[in-house]
Parts: C-alpha cells; sequence; structure tokens
C-alpha cells in the first residue's frame, strides 16, 4: 500500500466522535448552501472545556456538532462544485488543523486531502509550480489561516479556485488577523463578481465572544455572512443536551486505629530495616573497585536512590496511601497482590518483570520473603470496620442509586485505586449483585521504563471496557484521569469524583462525561476541606449558572408552550382504525423501527422547523430513513403552531397519512406486510408446509391412446432403430396418434455390452398395414418373453412393434414365425443360433432357453458307459447346447460387476426330444425383452406431450425433453434428472421476482420487498403452485424396474379407473416448478420464463425484464452533472464502465446513515437487485458447464462466488492509483517530477455515509486485515487447490463491502439497457469471472470445512465447543482471542486458539478435524488392506452401487447429496440426501454459511 494511500486513512483514536446531524445540523446545512452563514452554537449545548491551545473556554459536544455541520457542508460541495474547484478549511492553529485533518480523513476517504502548516515548509515554495502540484487533484485542504494568507499575498492560489472557504474558530476574523486580512484584501473586493470568490462558512462554538457592543455584527460584516444559531429545535435540545446536576458528598475525617495492619507494618519494617550496602548496586560499585570516597558511592549512600530502593519506596507510599484513602481490607490485598506477582513472575500490565537484572530480582525476592507466608483471601468481601468512612459513603450512594438503566463512571487518583476499588464494588454485599465494573487506566509506556512492584493493573482487562459500557454489558467504570477527555466514551447518568478535581479545568471535563438525561456530577469531599474551598466551588457554580441562565430561562418559555392546544384525527373508514396528534409521533418511530434495520444507521425521524414571519409560530418537517422513498421521505406539517411539540406532532401526523396513501401503511394504521395479520399468516402457512403431501398418483397416458384406438383413429408409424456397434436392427412402432419426438434411449443388455435406440418418427406418413396383423405380431413378440404374464389370445395393445419389412409381406411372415417345432429339427438341420428361436424345456414347463449349438455326449449301451474316445456314430448322441435366458427386465440400468459375474452361467445342455424350438428367431425375440424399457420410454414422452399441450401450452416448447428432464426426479434413477435445470431455475425466479417487484412497488423499501419475494419463491409456495395447477401428477419419481412389468391392455385402459394418491416431499414438488422455469430459460430465453411464471403463480403480473428496467431507469434521479462529485469520475475508471445517468452510481454508493440536503436514496433496493443479477450471471456461467458438472458442485461454484466475503474482498482488491503529489522537499527548486506519487482508491473509499464513530472504524479495521490477509488469499484463488474459506472468514468484513459491489452491479445493469454482458465484464474486472472459469476447468475443492466435515463425519455427530481465552491461559500460537474444540462422536478431531471471531475460530476448527479426519480414515483402509486385500476387494465389489461404474468418483461425490440442496447467497446450503425417498432430513442450517448434516 503506498503512503498516500495510508495517509487518508489516518485514524484517530477518539480524537473526535463522529455524530449523526439532527434536524437542526441539516437545517444550517441547506441554508449554507445558498447563502454565507457563521453557525454559532450558543451555550446551551454544552459541556465547558478547556483548550489549552487557545486559553480559554469552549464547549467539546458543540465542537463535534459543528464538525459534523463542516463535514456535511463539505460533502454536499464536494457534490456540486466542478473539478477544478476546491474546499479549503481555515484553522488558527497547527494542533487544531492536524484534529479537523485526521478527522475529515476518516470520513472522507476517497476524497485527496491535504494539510499544509508552517512545519512543512511552505514558507520555501518560492514557485506557483510546485503549489500547482502540490495541489493537483486535492480537493480538500486543511490549512492554518497563515498559509492560504501567504498563498493568496503571492498570487500562488486564487480565489477563484475555491469553492467553499470554511473558518474554524471565525470570531478571530477581526482586527489585523489573518482570518480577516483574508477577507479584506481577498474576498470583499471581488464578492459582487459572478464566480470571483467562494461560498464562505464559519464555525464557532464559544459561548463567549469576548467583544465589545456590536461586536457580532462586526464579526459578521468581515465574513461577509449572517450568524445563526439554533433558535429553533428547542424541543430536541431538551432531549439531546443534558446539564447535570452537581451534588457534594462529604465524608469524615478517616480516624486510624494505633495499629497499622500486619502486612503493612511488617512491608515498612522491611523497608526502614534495608541495608544499603547489601543493594546490588552498591555491591556491584564495590566489585567494580569503587572505594568509599567513590562519587557514585556517596552519591548512593547519601540519597538512598537505587532501583531497589525505589521500588520499596513506592510499594510503601503507595500502600500508605491505600490505607489512608480505602483502609484496612484494601491496603492487605494491594500488598499481597504485589508480592503475589513479583513473586511468581506474572506480568500484570504492560510492563515486564523479565526486564529486571536478576540481581535486584533476588535481592528484593531475599528482603521481602518474610511476607510471602502471609495469605490475603483476595475473593472475600471486607468487614465495615476494614474500610474508610470515604468508601463506605462511596458503597452506600451507589447502593442507594443504582438502578435500572444505571450508567457510571467513577474518577479516582492511582491506578492502584482503581483495582482496588473496583474489585471492593465486585465484592462488596452492597454492590457486588447491582454492579457490573469495568476499569481503565492509562497505557503510556517507554521502552527504559523498569518493572513497578507497585503495579497491580492488567491494561489487557480494558480492552474491550468501552464497548462494554457502551453496549450496556458493565454499568460502572474505574478509571483515571485519563478518562477525562481525547477518550471516546459513551454518556453516563452519574460521575462520581473520589478525589476532588485537581484544577477547573478537571471539573469541566469530568462533568462534560455525565452528559445523559437526569445525570448527577457527584464530588466527594472531606469536612475540613470542604470548609476551606467553599468558596472557590460555590464561585464556580455562581460562574456555571450564570453560563446557562439566559437559555435556561428560555427553555422554561418553552415548556410552558408546551401546553398549547391542538388536534386532529384521521381515520380509514372502512376499518375504523384512527390516529390523532398525540398519537402520530408514535405511529411514524414505530414504522420507522420496523424497516431492516442496518448497522450504523439511524433509522430514527429527524425533524426541522422553520419560524413563521411573525417570529411567534413554527413549523416543522419530518425527514425518515435514506432507505425510504424520496416521494414520501420528506414531510411538511400542514399547519403553524407556537409549540415545537406540537409542530412536530403535525408533521409526524402528516408524514404517517401520506405513508397510508402511498400504500406502505395498511388500513389498520400499521406498516404494511409487516403488521398485516391476513400476509402474516399466509407466510405462516408456507412456512408451516408439511415435509410430505398427499398428491395425486402420476398421469397415465395410456388411456388416452385406447381412447383413440376405440374412436378408430388413423394409425401413425414411427421407425425404432436398435445399434449394437457396427450392427443396425430396425423395427416399427405403430400408435394411434403421431408420436412426439423421442430422444435416444441408451440399454444395457449385459456388463459389456451397450444398445443406442433411436427413434426416427416418419412425420405425416400413416401406417397403411393390418392393424390386426401388427396386433398378433406385437402379442406374438411379446409372449415369446413375457408369457406367464400374459393370457396367449388376449389382444389390443396401446402401442404396437413389428420388424421392419413391407407391409404386404407382414402377414405371411407371421404364418411363418407363429408356432413351434421340435427341436429335433435342429439336431438335422444345425441351421445358424440367431436365426432359431427360444428352446423350451417341456419337462419343466416351458422354461426358456437361448440355443447356442448342438454337441455330442457319450451315452451308456447296454449298462457299459464309453470311454468318451469312440467316434460319433459309436454310442455318442446329440444334446442341445442352451443358456437360460435371463429374467433381467431393466436394461436402463446399467449393471455392477458383482451382478455381471452373477449372470454369467455356465452352458448347459438338454435333450432335443423333450424340447421344442420357437419359429419366432431369436433375434426378434431379443428386441421384445426391450419393449418394456420403449414403452416406458415412450410413456415418460406421452406424459410430457400431454403437459406442454395442456398445462404448459401457452410456453410453446420445442425441446420437450427439457420438460421430461424438468419433470423427472433422480429417484427415477433415470440417464437425467431435473437437478441442473433447477438450479438454472432457481435463479431464474430469483431475478423475475426481484425485479418485478421493484418496479412493481417503487416506493417499497427494501425489507418489503425481501419479505414479498421471499414468500413468492419460498418452497412453500411454489408447492402449492404444483398442486393447485395440476403439475403434481405429471411428475416423475419412481424408477423403473421392469421386474413386475406386462402388456397393458386398450380394453383395461378404458375401463374407469380410482383416483390414486401419492407422497411426494414438498421440496420436489417446488424443485420442479423451477426445474421448468430453467427448461423455459433453455428453450426461449427470458420470454418464455416469463410465460412460465404466469402459469405456476398467476396473482403477479409478471413484466419482462427489460420493461421492468425502463420503470426503474424512469424513476432514477434525472443526470445532472453539476450534482455528480468530479471524483466519481475516478470511480467510473475503476469500475470500467461510463454511467449514462449518473444518479445510479450515486445511489450504488450511498450507505442508508447518509444524510445530505441531496435526495439519493439509499443503495438498498439496488443491492437487492444485485444480488439477483449477481446469482444468475454466475448461475448461467456455471450451467453451461452442466454436462461434465455435478449438481451438487454447481450449487457449491455459485455459494462461494456469491458468498458476502468473496465478494468484499475482490472489491476491496480492485484499486485504481489516483495521481497525488506529495509535499516537496526542503529544496525549493525540486523538479515538480519529483513530487508525483500514486493514491490507492479502492470501491468501498466512495462509499457515501454518516459520521459514525463505529463505521469508521470497522472500515479501518477491516482494512487492517485485509492488509494481513490480501496475499494469502489472492494466493489460494490464483493457484490454491482450495476454496479459501477460512481465510475470507478471519477478512471478516462488514457487510456494506459486499453490498456496494452487489448495487454497483443493479446500477450498471438499469442503465446499460439490460446488458448482463456490461455487468459480466464488471466482474471480470473484480477478476470473480475469471476465477469462477478456473473453478470450472480444475478441481478446486470449493466445500466449507464445516459443511465437508458434516460429511466426512457421516452418522456421527458433529460439536463444536467456543471459549475465550482467559487472562493467563497459555495459548498455542500465542494470540489471545478464541479457542474452539470440535469433537466428532466421542473423540477430539482439532483443537485451536487464537482466533480473532467465533465465526473463524468454528472454521479453522472444521478445517482441522477434516484433514484429521481423512488421515485417520486413510490409515484404517490401510490396515485393512494389508490385512486382507483380497477379501476387502471382494466385498467392495459387491456393495458397488450401479451408477459407480460411470466413472470414478471422489470421496465426497459418493455422498448424494445434490437432488433439491437448496444454497443461499451467504453460503448456506440446505436440502436433502437422497430424495428419492421422498423425504426431508430437516438439517440445521448455519447463518455462517454451513450445513449441519
Amino acid at each position: 500500500m503506498s503512503p498516500a494511500r495510508e495517509d487518508n486513512m489516518t485514524a484517530s483514536d477518539g480524537l473526535h466522535e463522529p455524530m449523526d446531524p439532527r434536524g437542526y445540523q441539516l437545517e444550517m446545512v441547506a441554508e449554507s448552501m445558498v447563502k454565507n452563514i457563521i453557525v454559532a452554537v450558543g451555550p446551551l449545548y454544552l459541556v465547558v472545556k478547556q483548550n489549552l491551545t487557545h486559553g480559554r473556554w469552549i464547549p467539546e459536544a458543540a465542537r463535534h456538532i459543528y464538525l459534523g455541520r463542516a463535514l456535511l457542508r463539505i460533502k454536499a460541495e464536494l457534490d456540486r462544485c466542478g473539478p477544478e474547484k476546491l474546499v479549503w478549511f481555515l484553522c488558527p492553529t497547527v494542533v487544531l488543523a492536524q484534529q479537523q485533518y485526521e478527522y475529515f480523513g476518516q470520513n472522507l476517504r476517497c476524497v485527496q486531502i491535504r494539510i499544509l502548516t508552517g512545519n512543512d515548509g511552505v514558507d520555501r515554495w518560492g514557485e506557483k509550480q510546485i503549489w500547482d502540484n502540490v495541489l493537483k487533484d486535492i480537493k480538500l485542504v486543511v490549512s492554518t489561516y497563515q498559509v492560504l494568507l501567504d498563498a493568496l499575498v503571492h498570487g500562488f492560489v486564487g480565489m477563484r479556485r475555491l469553492a467553499l472557504l470554511i473558518h474554524d474558530e471565525c470570531h478571530n476574523c477581526t482586527k489585523e488577523s489573518s482570518a480577516n486580512r483574508i477577507m479584506q484584501e481577498f474576498y470583499h473586493p471581488n464578492h459582487r463578481l459572478v464566480g470571483a470568490v467562494p461560498h464562505i462558512l464559519g464555525l464557532s462554538a464559544s459561548p463567549i465572544m469576548n467583544t465589545k457592543l456590536g461586536g457580532l455584527e462586526k464579526i459578521e460584516q468581515n465574513m461577509h455572512a449572517l450568524s445563526r444559531t439554533p433558535k429553533l429545535h428547542r424541543e430536541e435540545l431538551l432531549r439531546y443536551v443534558h446539564l447535570p446536576e452537581i451534588k457534594i458528598l462529604k465524608y469524615p475525617e478517616f480516624v486510624h486505629a494505633l495499629e497499622k495492619p500486619p502486612l503493612l507494618r511488617g512491608l515498612l519494617r522491611i523497608y526502614s530495616d534495608m541495608d544499603i550496602r547489601s543493594d546490588p548496586y552498591v555491591v556491584k560499585l564495590c566489585a567494580a573497585g569503587h572505594g568509599d570516597d567513590s562519587e557514585q558511592l556517596r552519591k548512593a549512600f547519601m540519597s538512598r536512590k537505587t532501583y531497589c530502593q525505589d521500588q520499596m519506596k513506592g510499594l510503601c507510599n503507595m500502600a500508605i496511601n491505600v490505607y489512608e484513602e480505602l483502609g484496612v481490607w484494601a491496603v492487605e490485598l494491594y500488598i499481597y497482590i504485589c508480592l503475589n506477582n513479583f513473586q511468581s513472575r506474572r506480568v500484570p500490565s504492560i510492563i515486564n518483570f523479565e526486564g529486571l537484572d536478576e540481581d535486584e530480582r533476588a535481592y528484593l525476592l531475599r528482603v521481602l520473603a518474610p511476607l510471602f507466608e502471609c495469605k490475603v483471601d483476595d475473593q472475600r468481601s471486607p468487614e465495615d470496620s476494614e474500610l474508610s468512612p470515604k468508601v463506605h459513603l462511596l458503597l452506600d450512594y451507589l447502593h442507594a442509586e443504582v438502578g435500572p438503566g444505571f450508567a457510571g463512571l467513577v474518577f479516582v487518583q492511582t491506578r492502584a485505586s482503581v483495582r482496588l476499588v473496583a474489585q471492593l464494588i465486585s465484592t462488596h454485599t452492597l454492590t457486588k449483585d447491582r454492579l457490573v465494573v469495568g476499569t481503565f487506566v492509562g497505557t503510556s509506556n517507554h521502552a527504559k521504563k523498569k518493572s513497578s512492584i507497585g503495579e497491580v493493573h492488567n491494561v489487557l482487562d480494558q480492552g474491550e471496557t468501552l464497548d462494554d459500557l457502551r453496549y450496556g454489558r458493565k454499568n460502572l467504570i474505574i478509571a483515571t484521569s485519563v478518562l477525562e477527555e481525547g477518550i471516546d466514551v459513551s454518556a453516563t447518568n452519574t460521575v462520581i469524583c473520589f478525589e476532588k478535581p485537581a484544577n477547573l479545568k478537571s471539573f469541566i471535563q469530568r462533568r462534560g462525561r455525565a452528559r445523559s438525561a437526569k445525570s448527577k456530577y457527584i464530588i466527594m469531599l472531606d469536612e475540613d476541606c470542604q470548609k476551606n474551598i467553599l468558596h472557590t466551588w460555590r464561585q464556580l457554580e455562581d460562574d456555571m449558572k450564570q453560563l446557562y441562565m439566559d437559555d435556561m430561562r428560555r427553555l422554561e418559555e418553552i415548556r410552558q408552550q408546551e401546553d398549547e392546544e391542538g388536534d386532529k384525527v384521521f381515520k380509514v373508514e372502512s376499518t375504523g382504525a384512527q390516529m390523532n396528534l398525540k398519537d402520530a409521533v408514535r405511529h411514524l418511530e414505530h414504522w420507522c423501527n420496523v424497516l431492516p434495520k442496518t448497522q450504523y444507521a439511524d433509522l430514527r425521524p429527524v425533524y426541522s422547523l422553520e419560524s413563521h414571519a411573525d417570529k411567534k409560530h413554527v413549523r416543522a418537517r419530518v425527514l425518515l430513513p435514506k432507505s425510504v422513498d424520496k416521494s414520501v421521505r420528506e414531510t411538511v406539517g400542514g399547519s403553524w403552531w407556537k409549540s415545537e411539540k406540537f409542530a412536530k406532532r403535525d408533521a409526524a401526523f402528516e408524514a404517517y397519512i401520506a405513508l397510508y396513501h402511498a400504500g406502505l401503511v395498511n388500513d389498520h394504521l400499521l406498516p404494511l406486510l409487516i403488521s398485516d395479520e391476513a400476509v402474516l399468516q399466509e407466510y405462516a402457512d408456507v412456512e408451516k408446509r408439511p415435509g410430505l403431501v398427499k398428491v395425486r398418483e402420476m398421469l397415465s397416458p395410456w388411456p388416452e391412446v385406447a381412447a383413440a384406438w376405440q374412436a378408430g383413429a388413423t394409425p401413425f408409424q414411427s421407425t425404432i432403430k436398435f445399434s449394437i456397434g457396427q450392427s443396425v436392427v430396425l423395427m416399427r412402432m405403430i400408435s394411434p396418434f403421431a408420436l412426439p419426438s423421442l430422444s435416444r434411449l441408451t440399454l444395457y443388455p449385459d456388463i459389456d455390452s451397450i444398445v443406442q435406440v433411436d427413434f426416427d418418427p416418419i412425420a405425416g406418413v400413416e401406417y397403411s398395414g393390418d392393424i390386426k396383423v401388427s396386433d398378433a405380431i406385437t402379442s406374438l413378440l411379446l409372449f415369446s418373453i413375457y408369457r406367464s404374464r400374459m393370457v396367449s389370445d388376449r389382444r389390443g395393445y396401446p402401442i404396437l412393434f413389428e420388424p421392419f419389412i413391407d407391409v404386404t409381406e407382414l402377414e405371411k411372415w407371421l404364418a411363418e414365425v407363429t408356432g413351434t417345432r421340435p427341436a429335433t429339427t435342429l439336431v438335422a438341420k444345425s441351421p445358424a443360433c440367431m436365426q432359431n428361436g427360444l428352446v423350451r424345456d417341456l419337462s419343466m414347463d416351458g422354461v426358456s432357453y437361448i440355443f447356442s449349438g448342438v454337441e455330442y455326449q457319450p451315452v451308456e449301451i447296454d449298462g457299459v458307459k464309453a470311454d468318451g474316445n469312440a467316434e460319433p456314430d459309436m454310442g455318442l448322441a446329440p444334446v442341445l447346447a442352451v443358456s437360460k435366458l435371463s429374467k433381467r427386465s431393466d436394461f436402463l440400468h446399467r449393471m455392477g460387476e458383482s451382478e455381471g459375474l452373477k449372470k454369467t452361467r455356465m452352458p448347459q445342455y438338454l435333450a432335443p426330444d423333450t424340447c421344442t424350438v420357437d419359429n419366432l428367431p431369436y433375434t426378434n425375440s431379443q428386441y421384445a425383452m426391450y419393449i418394456p424399457c420403449i414403452m416406458h420410454h415412450l410413456e415418460s414422452a406421452l406424459t410430457t406431450e400431454h403437459l406442454c399441450d395442456n398445462l404448459l401450452s401457452p410456453v410453446h416448447f420445442n425441446n420437450h425433453h427439457l420438460v421430461t428432464t424438468a419433470i423427472t426426479a433422480s429417484s427415477a434413477r433415470e440417464a437425467y434428472n431435473y437437478q441442473s435445470l433447477e438450479f438454472m431455475g432457481d435463479s431464474c425466479l430469483k431475478l423475475y421476482a426481484t425485479i418485478n417487484f421493484m418496479a412493481m412497488h417503487l416506493n417499497w423499501h427494501e425489507g418489503f420487498l425481501t419479505l414479498k419475494k421471499g414468500y413468492m419463491v419460498s418452497n412453500g409456495r411454489l408447492a402449492l403452485a404444483a398442486q393447485q395447477t395440476g403439475l403434481e401428477q405429471y411428475i416423475i419419481t419412481n424408477a423403473f424396474t421392469g421386474s413386475k412389468w406386462k402388456p397393458l391392455y386398450n380394453e383395461d385402459l378404458l375401463q374407469a379407473q380410482p383416483i390414486k394418491m401419492r407422497e411426494l416431499s414438498t421440496k420436489i414438488l417446488a424443485d420442479v416448478v423451477e426445474a421448468l422455469l430453467g427448461a423455459a430459460f433453455v428453450d426461449g430465453g427470458y420470454p418464455k420464463v416469463q410465460t412460465c411464471l404466469s402459469i405456476f403463480l398467476p396473482e403477479v403480473s409478471w413484466q419482462s425484464l427489460n420493461n421492468c428496467r425502463e420503470v426503474l431507469l424512469k424513476v432514477a434521479i434525472p443526470n445532472e452533472a453539476s450534482l455528480f462529485p468530479h471524483h466519481f469520475s475516478h470511480l467510473e475508471v475503476l469500475l470500467n464502465y461510463q454511467f449514462n445517468t449518473k444518479s445510479l452510481l450515486l445511489e450504488a454508493l450511498t450507505h442508508p446513515s447518509h444524510l445530505g440536503p441531496d435526495d439519493t436514496p439509499s443503495y438498498e433496493r439496488l443491492e437487492f437487485l444485485g444480488d439477483a443479477l449477481l446469482d444468475i450471471i454466475i448461475t448461467t456461467r456455471v450451467f453451461q458447464h452442466r454436462s461434465s458438472l455435478k449438481p451438487f458442485r454447481m450449487h457449491l461454484l455459485r455459494t462461494a462466488m456469491v458468498n458476502a466475503n468473496f465478494l468484499a474482498f475482490v472489491g476491496m482488491r480492485h484499486f485504481i492509483s489516483v495521481a497525488r503529489t506529495s509535499l516537496p522537499p526542503q529544496n525549493p527548486r525540486a523538479s515538480s517530477s519529483a513530487l508525483e506519487c500514486n493514491m490507492e482508491l479502492s470501491i468501498w473509499h466512495f462509499m457515501r455515509h454518516g459520521h459514525s464513530a463505529d463505521l469508521v472504524k470497522a472500515q479501518a479495521s477491516c482494512q487492517a486485515r485485509f492488509v494481513e490477509l490480501e496475499h494469502a488469499i489472492s494466493e489460494a484463488l490464483t493457484n490454491g487447490d482450495s476454496h479459501p474459506w477460512r481465510l475470507l472468514t478471519t477478512l471478516a468484513p462488514v457487510k456494506f463491502f459486499s453490498d456496494i459491489i452487489e448495487s454497483i452491479i443493479a446500477a450498471i445493469y438499469i442503465d446499460s439497457a439490460g446488458s448482463l454482458a456490461a455487468c459480466e465484464t464488471f466482474l471480470t474486472v473484480l477478476g470473480i469471472i475469471p476465477y469462477v472459469d478456473r473453478a470450472l476447468h480444475s478441481a478446486i475443492a470449493m466445500m466449507h470445512p464445516k459443511e465437508e466435515l458434516g460429511i466426512v463425519a457421516g452418522n456421527e455427530k458433529v460439536k463444536y465447543e467456543v471459549v475465550i481465552l482467559e487472562d493467563g491461559e497459555e495459548e498455542q500460537d500465542g494470540r489471545p482471542g478464541y479457542k474452539c474444540k470440535v469433537s466428532v462422536g466421542e473423540q477430539e478431531a482439532a483443537v485451536v486458539f487464537g482466533a480473532r471471531t467465533r465465526i473463524e475460530a468454528e472454521t479453522r476448527a472444521a478445517e482441522e478435524a477434516v484433514k484429521f479426519l481423512k488421515q485417520h480414515m486413510g490409515e484404517l483402509a490401510t490396515r485393512a488392506e494389508n490385512q486382507d486385500l483380497e477379501q476387502e476387494k471382494i466385498r467392495c465389489e459387491d456393495h458397488v452401487s450401479d451408477e459407480d461404474d460411470e466413472g470414478e468418483e471422489n470421496f465426497f461425490d459418493a455422498v448424494d447429496i445434490a437432488d433439491g440442496m437448496e444454497v443461499e447467497d451467504d453460503g448456506t446450503c440446505a436440502g436433502h440426501i437422497d430424495e428419492g425417498i421422498g423425504e426431508e432430513t430437516g438439517h440445521d442450517v448455519r447463518m455462517d454459511g454451513c450445513i449441519s448434516l
């Protein structure tokens, strides 16, 4: 990363607390856009603080307020100013300039910012070229007043170049100050010329101007601006500005016991008895040859300044201080802790005892040895007699005051007191059950500082203290003065000074921490001290009261105005629901509260106020969150009111009515969908869908065929071609109507042979033969194989079969092949085997055999058996060599090796005189064996034809085989099933539902849209659609076995059949609907998908993708170049796309927390669409390779590519280098080329957001992790053999990093006339498409480690145990954080340490556990193979499934979990295993993208 890039990302730890602007801030910003103003903040805002830089009082919170306004104003100006313009922020001092620069750097990451002060040597820049280079592409400059004045004086910078000039501390703009000179000499002379001078914004947080009468008017004149203070928003000030109540707690003098506690006495005695001559330092001096007259020795003896002496002295002094302040219990505990830490070499803080000289340590251990035997119970609650009166007073006060919502801060003087007071409160009976205590001390240290025995506080314990207070996990913090200023501490309602503040500055700073409503500021003073400084505190209180006096009187007047009366009522006649002014604010806040929660965004409505011309009345305006449609986002009250309370009620009232008329509030005056009982019930019904439902049995097409024969339909013929290698056999198939096109059928007669069956319907050609003859031939063919399942003289088949010979020869052929003849004829003629018919053994009830030939075997003559060497005419008899006809009738599925071995039979021999042979050649019988398979194949095709001609007729499918595939479940064990098409259809449905609902409901926010879409694409709704349309009767689920197959007869088919039901998984029903959508997409693209949707989901008026896109484009804010920030042109280069409608790009980068004068909506709706677009792009690309991919891997690929962590990473990795100049060297004549450098900007740098400190912190933290992990993740994506799930989990980006990627995809799609190619180009630029292609063409393992572990574990239960590492616990890799142990069954499989998050810990543990289990299973397999290799081989062969012969599969592919597996965008997989059994397993789906099996 370049230094320039880091420069813009510098964060100041707690230096500023960015705060979201309230209504009064927006009001000021709006006014400053049209006129020059001075934002002056009155004393009501604040907590006063001493600013050492200025040497006077300024309000701290007020500074944060006006910095927020300045930031809003800067953003607004950068959005509208031209590329040649810049904003200049002026500060009176270098320190303030540095602070403001860091603040703006946190919140304006994509803008080039420069700080210029005297420290940069600007006085040496004597050429304009240097200034031009320094300011090249800079949009915001922060400098002192003098820097800009000098640049203007020398003509290096002109006023025309400035778009906005901001004066911080503008009350300094008087007399001969640099600020006033800038205005008087360079602004005022040209302010009447258009474009010659910038807009002016003055900032002043000081309530006291220190000017004479008329001074304010003079400053306004100098600044050419009007002073504006928040005279309105008084109710809001009452809500957000709180003045703490000051209370003095007096405690009596602590009368100590005559005798000090034993440990303290022992410590003091040891210190007093220490012999300086035994000190290691003195011993070393003596050993080095220093005599008694040595200067160093004399100095050591006189001052007793050695390390050991200092340690003991410091320990004793602190112990005495603890004893006097806290009492006996505290000092005993303090000494015990210090000794225990030192003896055990524990590290209680950032100071390391290991830095001690070993001699010094040994010496101190020796002198302190008598105290080591003393034991103190460090967990016991102290007795009352062991505590000082001061401590008792603190405990009593806390006991009385602590209640719900309590948040307190106690300031103590020493670090030791922090630890002891915290432990005291945590263990004392009065407080231990009511307070959760944290601690905070300073952490500064330097390398030369040695360890201190008296240190008892562990700073590692305070890492989460402030967050714990902020989020309510702790309610009391004990701290030193380090928390007085400079560190972000959330508002507290009680601040206690355990010791009196050191000075007025400390008093004011501590008071500023008590800024919650009804807060209290407690100062503990002893009675004597109270008397001595009583006058001082009273004078201070008088000063503070005088400071607030005017505003408090004004607030009292406001309170009196709140009694104003007035009311309005809005009533919905259809339901009787009504709302009045009193309810309006509550209703509106509730409506905002049910909006989708977004991190770092404040969803509360924001009110602004305007004054009437009479200065007595106000009217309110309410602004709703960015996620609300702009048509209803802002509403003005309908009336003018005396009080702000009623003005705001009126605005809320009008806003809620506007929401109602916009359809966002239902007739019960409740938020749409979220509170709609009918909708909730409908959704609940869907969510409660059963796993199995009873549906109609599969539709049989044969009754319709039989009816056609009965009606005398004209028969049609089709050709069946059997191909075995190079041999081809033809048959003719006859039906009462033209058959649909049939796909190729592959048959497997035995383990080595494959028969390809092709169907060639002769279009439009009627059959001219005799149907009765064809019927008889069909009967003959079937009877030759299935005679045990038939009645010999029964006729009338739905489909007829005959050899492919001239129809005029069929009757003759039939006569020739009908009947049987004696098998003895075979001996006489010995014809070719295949021309002979089946041999039937009459002695065995006509069992069928395949004739192989005639052989001769010896026979007994007169009881004497021949020796076998005789000639044929010497006693040898002929026998028929035959093989038994296989009973196998399922030729659709390949035989396994074990089955093939079992089917291999030794030749058998039959006596010719006990057998007959069919006249029908075996060739014909052989192909008759395939008729059940052909009938099954034809049945599927006819079912599909029926479906396409009826339910799906509007779609006009061209390729009916796609439909057959779509309605075939994997349980049918066909060569095809719906899984791949369902994969495609799922994305098509998601895209159509997403964009249609967006176009239909232009004012719906993302939350409503997500809920609506979720219902429409849910399995429950789709399963219901399958039932409502009758689709369920077309779904093929049963596998063909042929074991009970028997011929169908038209007579039977014409009989009325009872309605049969079957149980079917609702998941299968839903999947088939999605598969049909996928089939429609493949057959005819999105138009056919739309038609298909209209069939199954008719309640939606589905529009084309382009129509929807055009609707969305029309509502986008019109393109105005003046409103498009110039620096966003860099973003267009980064995206490799130039927007026609620039507002779409602004919307795509606007976080919901963003507030400003523009009405650009947040990116949430675009992100909602972008998610579906990304899904369809990835799905389509993967689907194109479906022939080489298993469906489950297709799901895994898509899951990995749309995963939020992955999207965030590729977005962060992709950056653009923007030219930036560094400050020139001290040599003013350095060439301009020496000033060039680059600033790297990623997409997330351009995100427009609010001023949340947490958001800024999240960006910085994630960027730091990205820098650490970028190389490893990139290497894995480029060359790795597995997807880097673990590394991406460690990156743990906040959701908005991936949200903006998806929103940009949607923006490009809408802007590019619906070009998915343009979106795909953007994804290619990010590196997503290249990675998809790599994954498609290589064996990259894509499964999430936790999911893989669930599969590897089989039936064993996987258990994760995650704990946070405790202080002092041994860590395997030296990093603090989470520890995770994963067990599989009863066995511990892996343990990992040092993870940053729980999810990372579980992912790493799962990865290690998978490795362990694979290795363990490999060792077991090797051991078994060595023991009995041959036996193991036979056992494995006996258990091979039919599918295993299709090719060698890896371990995980052998687990068939692909069928119906749902894979969500966040990496979550859900579904069921072995869907063929029609049951769902109900996997436990985790939010981190894993499935527990």
